[in-house]
C-alpha cells in the first residue's frame, strides 16, 4: 500500500517546486519498483536492482527480469514498442485518472496522494478497470467459437463488451491506427495467443456487424494499447 510520508509536516511542499520535483520523481521510481516486485513475486522470478546508466522503461523491464538470455539486456523492439505506446497515452491529455489526480492536487496534497486518487479513478470499470474485465470474458469464452453467442447477448443487452466505445471518440479513437500498426509488428506472436485470437474474433465480428458499426463501436485505444502488453 502506498501512503503519505508526511505527517507532522503538511506543509513542505507548499511553495517548494524543488522539493515537490523531487518527490515526484521518487513517487514514480517507487510506483515502478513497486509493479516490478509485485510481477517478479506473482511469477516467482528473482527481482533484479535497476541500472541507472538506463532508461526508465528500461529499468522496468530490468527489474522485472524481462531481459534476452543472451545479452541480459531488454529487447530493443519491446523497449521501442513500450516508448511508443507511452508517449500515445502521454498524449492523451485530459482522461478521468488524470482529471482526478489534478482534483487531489489542487488541495495542495502531497504527490503520492495525488497518485492515489489516479489510481483509484483508472481502477473503475468504466475506465482502466474495463479492460481487466474484458480480458475476464475473453477467459471465461474460452475460444473463438464462442464469440457469435457473446456478440448475441451484447445486442440483447443481456451482457456488456467492455473495451469498446469511447466517451470522447464518438466515431474513431485516433489512436487506435497507431496501436493496430504496432500489434502488426507482432503478428506472430498475436496468432499464437489464446486470450488474443478470441479478441481478434471480436473485433472482427463487430466490425462487421450493424448493431455495432451503426453506433459506431470499436475497440478503444486502452483495450488495443492491452493487446499490445499481451503479445509483449
Amino acid at each position: 500500500m502506498t501512503i503519505p510520508t508526511v505527517a507532522g509536516r503538511p506543509h513542505m511542499y507548499q511553495g517548494n517546486m524543488e522539493v515537490i520535483d523531487q518527490s515526484v520523481l521518487r513517487t514514480v521510481s517507487t510506483m515502478a519498483v513497486v509493479i516490478a516486485l509485485t510481477y517478479c513475486h506473482q511469477r516467482n522470478r528473482a527481482f533484479a536492482p535497476a541500472d541507472p546508466t538506463k532508461t526508465f522503461i528500461e529499468n522496468v523491464l530490468i527489474m522485472m527480469g524481462y531481459v534476452e538470455e543472451r545479452s541480459g539486456l531488454p529487447s530493443p523492439k519491446v523497449v521501442s514498442t513500450l516508448d511508443r505506446l507511452w508517449i500515445l497515452y502521454l498524449n492523451h491529455e485530459m482522461t478521468n485518472s488524470t482529471t482526478a489526480l489534478l482534483h487531489v492536487v489542487s488541495t495542495l496534497a502531497d504527490p503520492i496522494s495525488c497518485c492515489i486518487g489516479l489510481v483509484a479513478a483508472a481502477n473503475g470499470p468504466l475506465h482502466g478497470g474495463a479492460i481487466h474485465l474484458a480480458y475476464k470474458e475473453f477467459e471465461r469464452l474460452g475460444t473463438p467459437a464462442s464469440v457469435p453467442a457473446m456478440i448475441c447477448d451484447v445486442k440483447a443487452k443481456k451482457t456488456r463488451l467492455f473495451g469498446y466505445g469511447h466517451r470522447i471518440y464518438k466515431a474513431v479513437d485516433p489512436r487506435a491506427k497507431y496501436l493496430w500498426a504496432t500489434l502488426d509488428e507482432f503478428e506472430g506472436e498475436s496468432r499464437s495467443n489464446p486470450l488474443l485470437s478470441i479478441a481478434m474474433e471480436i473485433d472482427r465480428v463487430a466490425s462487421a456487424d450493424e448493431y455495432f458499426t451503426g453506433r459506431n463501436l470499436k475497440a478503444n485505444a486502452n483495450l488495443c494499447g492491452c493487446f499490445v502488453y499481451t503479445v509483449l
